[in-house]
């Protein structure tokens, strides 16, 4: 099994990075931090890639962080049997934590957990506490569950530590140093590194009762008593019990120390095992300075008791004449003289750091401390920022927030940003000072991510990014606490706050019973507006492969429920009281940002050809959607620099049509809309109540819906590729013969993505079979619809064709103007307007008929002109061919 670990990260590792074996080791993979080709690990034990460029980069890579799924599902590889019940518990500590398991037998077992509100099982490690408890660790996916580790309920661990069976009270009595970790897994890495460790299970615990053991034990046995070291883990607590633990121990009459796993200000946050795990606990770092005594240094800055003490350790250590440094959640700035602390000692006669101290100047220079998180830039706009923290001495959260390169390169500029901000934070610094500071945290090393403007999938990177996780490669990604997801290679983030979806996402809790409702409420509409909803999960992927994305039009009265199933489907995707926006009522600059902003997600444009009584109303040009069909531009601006730089965002999404009246648009638009009439035929009580079921829907229980269906891209991806040209040749065949190729193509992606849908999840089969009947027949009807004319336009030839033949032959005022042609047509809307009134018939506006003639097919539109008549006066006519003309063009092609 453990072969199979290795096959696996090999695989990741090799693809994602680009590492390249070369002996025992893996070379030359790209670093996602410095981007150079230095990245390199053991081939045998690839568990951290390190990049080479060691004092200007240093990256280090847990694969145990950056493929969990590999190292989460342990009772599955490791089946416990008979003869080894804790297969899974030794692979576990062995492979993931890198524990070495000789002399730990017994002191753990192998048991079940099981979250029977959620009906969930895991295997765990469970350790045997001191007073009756015990402490486990979930080792199946345990992000699946609330809490990844447990103690056992209703007992207490209270005043005692952890101890390994061959560090009993005995063993820890004849030693010179104890060190005291947090966790059970921390104390077996520092037992591993030869050192004599337990664990306090929690920062909150003192361990007295252990402590006043270890105490009798020494007296009687006449040792002295060995020196504590509370080594906790990095953060606001675990630095704030430190302080006190050591303290309390000082004053109870031990010798207490602290050593911390990394250096105060660091971000990463590493633990005991993790340096275990990267080899850090034993022999010296790239500076010949000894692991352990640089963690000791760390403790010993930890406990400084005021600013000028940790200016003095810092000084010591590193032989800065000036620095900057952060105490108390304040920002410092120490000077050190070092001719006069010389002539200190000299005159004196005093030791160097007695005279470093009287010669220190320690100033505040800010009432905060900060931190350059990473730097953010978006590539496509040419725009960057700093992200960075500002901590203050106060109990309040720290702020987050970007700060561009000109804040960061004057001390003026800076102070307005930090107040702005952050209230009431102050920098009373100089430029040079801040300029000394950013330095030196560009020198720990600043990471790189790459921000989006639009929420949804990231074709460049292969990723979604939903707001506060993500997904990649199948695997779903929490938000780090900086603000960014980590893909491995690459980190991004949205750059805009808006977060649009909300989403509540169990991997074990994948409800489809709303399926079963929408089909009560809607029928065959339903499904196909929820397989054309899903198809938008993937519309970067079906237009790479296609080259087009058809659009879907929901049309009908009012009350026939589009707004409630529209609503419903929002929620799969955790976004709620949503429903689209009305493209007639949006600026250029609206609409542009509407259709840019979200890619593998719907758009939904509302009531976009309404009509308005009001003179000055704004019609919406359908037009203007064509582009959006291959996914082009939506809308080109310049980019603020000095070039001559253009930004144009593609269209990325999928468009959904929802209104009362069906659109009335060119020849050219409406084959690229798949049209569907929603009417109240067929509505009964039932349908009522499924329709208010999916309004009372709760958001949270299915907004994790389209992260269930993304994570199955592959299937459904491969399933929609190998049936949609088969459903498109059906198009020719049979009596469901269909013309125009758009509509074939647009229609067979709509009965592929049923059968995608239906790949990845459960459809039963007389709903497949009767969608994708319906699927057809709305193809058919619409390639007959684009072969005959609107009905606006029918109607307007028929009252022609009327009118035309109430007419005497030696009429003066013939509806037909044109005297140079007998093929052609040519009419003047006023006269004919006229004439309707005259004859006392119904005319259709003239506004809607001048927006539709256009489309005519039975008598084709040649042009708008100016005609000389048959009466002798020029007029502006509508010119049109005859139908003999027209039939003989067509036959004549």
């Amino acid at each position: 099994m453990e072969d199979a670990i290795l096959k696996d990260v090999l695989a990741r590792i090799t693809s994602d990075y680009g590492l390249k074996p070369k002996g025992k080791w893996l070379q030359q993979g790209k670093c996602p931090k410095c981007g150079k080709r230095e990245l390199y690990a053991h081939a045998e034990g690839p568990w951290v890639l390190k990049c080479g460029r060691v004092n200007n980069c240093g990256e280090e890579i847990s694969v145990k962080g950056a493929y969990p799924e590999i190292f989460d599902t342990w009772s599955n590889r490791f089946k416990a049997t008979e003869a080894d019940p804790n297969a899974a518990a030794d692979a576990y500590l062995y492979h993931n934590r890198k524990i070495n398991l000789m002399g730990l037998r017994g002191c753990y077992s192998q048991e079940t957990y099981h979250d029977r509100d959620r009906n969930l099982t895991s295997a765990t490690v469970r350790f045997p506490l001191p007073g009756g408890s015990w402490w486990e660790r979930l080792i199946d996916q345990p992000g699946r569950f609330d809490r990844k580790a447990r103690f056992r309920p209703g007992a207490s661990y209270g005043g005692f530590w952890w101890n390994a069976p061959d560090q009993d009270t005995p063993a820890l009595a004849g030693a010179d140093r104890i060190w005291i970790a947090e966790g059970i897994f921390d104390a077996l890495a520092l037992r591993q590194a030869g050192l004599k460790a337990t664990s306090a299970m929690s920062v909150y615990n003192y361990p007295e009762k252990s402590l006043n053991e270890l105490r009798r034990h020494c007296a009687e046995h006449n040792k002295p008593l060995p020196e504590l070291v509370f080594a906790f883990d990095v953060g606001a607590a675990g630095t704030e019990y430190t302080r006190k633990f050591v303290e309390r121990a000082n004053k109870e009459g031990w010798r207490a120390i602290a050593a911390q796993p990394r250096a105060e200000g660091e971000t990463d946050k590493l633990d005991w095992n993790d340096l275990l795990e990267r080899d850090r606990l034993k022999g010296v770092d790239d500076k010949g300075r000894p692991w352990l005594e640089t963690y000791l240094w760390y403790g010993e800055v930890l406990l400084a008791e005021n600013a000028t003490e940790k200016a003095l350790l810092l000084w010591k250590r590193h032989g800065w004449s000036s620095f900057s440094f952060v105490h108390d959640n304040r920002t410092w700035w120490a000077s050190f003289d070092e001719a006069k602390i010389a002539e200190t000692v000299l005159k004196e006669d005093v030791k160097e750091l007695v005279a470093a101290r009287a010669c220190a100047n320690v100033s505040e220079i800010a009432n905060c401390a900060f931190r350059i998180l990473y730097f953010q830039e978006d590539k496509a706009i040419d725009e960057s920022h700093y992200y960075l923290r500002v901590d203050t001495p106060t109990d309040a959260p720290p702020t987050k927030a970007t700060f561009t390169a000109g804040t960061l390169a004057a001390a003026a500029e800076f102070k307005k940003r930090l107040l702005g901000v952050d209230p009431g934070a102050q920098w009373l610094g100089s430029t040079r000072q801040l300029d000394i500071l950013v330095s030196q945290q560009r020198e720990r090393g600043i990471k790189r991510v790459q921000t989006l403007d639009f929420t949804g999938y990231s074709k460049e990177h292969g990723a979604w990014v939903l707001g506060d996780l993500a997904v990649y490669r199948g695997k779903v990604l929490p938000i780090t606490e900086e603000d960014y997801f980590d893909l491995g290679p690459v980190q991004l983030k949205l750059r805009s706050h808006d977060r649009m979806l909300s989403i509540e996402y169990d991997t074990e809790n994948f409800d489809t019973s709303w399926l079963q409702t929408i089909w009560q409420a809607f029928g065959c509409n339903g499904i196909v507006t929820l397989t054309f909803w899903v198809m938008a999960f993937f519309a970067e992927q079906i237009r790479a492969e296609y080259k087009l994305l058809g659009f879907i039009e929901m049309s009908g009265i009012p009350g026939t429920g589009k707004s409630t199933l529209i609503e419903f489907l929002w929620k799969l995707c955790g976004r709620e009281n949503y429903e689209g926006f009305d493209p007639s009522k949006a600026t250029p600059a609206a609409m542009a940002r509407n259709l840019a902003r979200v890619a593998n997600l719907p758009v939904v444009f509302m009531e976009g050809d309404r009509n308005e009584d009001a003179p000055h109303s704004r019609k919406f040009d359908w037009d203007e959607i064509k582009p959006l069909f291959q996914g082009r531009v939506v809308r080109s601006r310049g980019v603020k620099n000095n070039g001559n730089d253009t930004y144009e965002p593609p269209f990325r999404g999928a468009l959904i049509i929802e209104q009362n009246y069906p659109v009335n648009a060119s020849p050219a638009v409406m084959e690229r809309i798949m049209h569907m009439l929603f009417t109240k035929d067929g509505w009964n009580a039932d349908t009522k109540v499924a329709a208010e079921l999916l309004k009372r829907w709760p958001v949270d229980s299915v907004s994790g819906t389209m992260v269930h269906i993304i994570r199955r891209e592959d299937a459904y991806l491969a399933k929609f590729k190998a049936v949609c040209g088969t459903y498109e040749a059906s198009f020719l065949q049979g009596g469901r013969k269909v013309r125009n190729n758009r509509i074939r193509e647009t229609f067979a992606q709509l009965h592929a993505g049923l059968e995608a849908l239906a790949a990845v999840m459960k459809i039963p089969a007389d709903i497949l079979d009767r969608t994708h009947a319906h699927i057809d027949r709305l193809a058919v009807d619409r390639d007959q619809a684009l072969e005959a004319d609107p009905k606006i336009v029918a109607d307007f030839w028929d009252v022609f064709t009327y009118l035309e033949a109430q007419e005497l032959e030696l009429t003066n005022d013939p509806l037909n103007l044109h005297r140079k042609s007998k093929d052609l047509i040519a009419i003047n809307l006023q006269q004919f307007e006229a004439r309707c009134r005259k004859e006392n018939i119904s005319c259709p506006p003239l506004d809607e008929l001048k927006r539709h003639l256009k489309t005519s097919k039975s008598r084709p539109f040649v042009e708008q002109a100016t005609v000389n008549t048959v009466t002798g006066r020029h007029l502006h006519c509508w010119v049109f061919k005859t139908p003999e003309a027209a039939a003989q063009t067509k036959k004549g092609h």
